[in-house]
């Protein structure tokens, strides 16, 4: 290949990719008022039920953080500490 071919592909490249994103980028965004729904906290009573499966059906969220208050999870206690293994690197 010669400089005139590379050139020619990585600009069509370029130019579609460009061109793909400005079609997809209206698809891809979210309207303001959703975005600033989406900021506000909303108090959990007006929440929706969440459905825990058929063994506990759908509790509202009142009930579940009551509960958590009521039995928070125990402390990791006892034994040697648990090396996190993480990926990549050296």
């Amino acid at each position: 290949m010669n400089k005139v071919q590379i050139l020619l592909f990585c600009g069509g490249s370029l130019l579609l990719s460009f061109g793909a994103a400005l079609l997809l980028y209206p698809h891809a965004t979210i309207a303001p008022q959703t975005l600033e729904f989406a900021k506000t906290p909303q108090p959990m009573e007006n929440l929706p039920d969440i459905n825990l499966g058929p063994n506990y059906g759908s509790l509202p969220v009142t009930e579940l953080v009551g509960y958590y208050i009521d039995h928070p999870p125990a402390p990791a206690t006892g034994g040697t500490a648990r090396h996190e293994q993480q990926f990549g690197g050296c």
